[in-house]
């Protein structure tokens, strides 16, 4: 897993779709200020193999309970707690936004057979495709 805090370790990413959709969401959280992840909130890159425990601890919300009904991915009953839940061709984004105002935590889930299974099914479930940009 990798938590990136300020836009020099996101140009150090290796994978050059993740990084350039990571930077163009920097261009558009930014609105004029610099990207300060005590204020905006980081990206998380959960890699293959994760445990979910580790990963839910970086973001700071528990993935598959909703903490406000304590209701688990599975149930019926059961609504997300993210904001945004994106598809890309590689992984997964999902937008938690945790209290007030503009800090949020962005995490990248791999759609790779390492990952959690219950979490790349969630995944599956919620999230939209972006439209491809040209």
């Amino acid at each position: 897993m990798q938590i990136l805090r300020n836009p020099a370790e996101v140009a150090a990413l290796d994978a050059d779709a993740l990084r350039a959709l990571i930077e163009r969401r920097l261009d558009e959280r930014e609105l004029g200020e610099d990207f300060d992840a005590e204020l905006h909130g980081p990206y998380i890159v959960m890699a293959p193999g994760d445990a979910l425990a580790v990963v839910e601890a970086a973001v700071g919300i528990p993935l598959l309970t909703n903490p406000v009904t304590g209701v688990t991915y599975g149930d019926p009953a059961f609504s997300p707690i993210f904001e945004y839940a994106g598809r890309h061709a590689r992984f997964y984004e999902l937008v938690f936004v945790p209290g007030d105002g503009d800090a949020g935590v962005t995490l990248f889930v791999p759609r790779d057979p390492d990952v959690e299974p219950r979490l790349l099914a969630l995944c599956a479930e919620y999230a939209v495709t972006e439209p491809v940009v040209v």
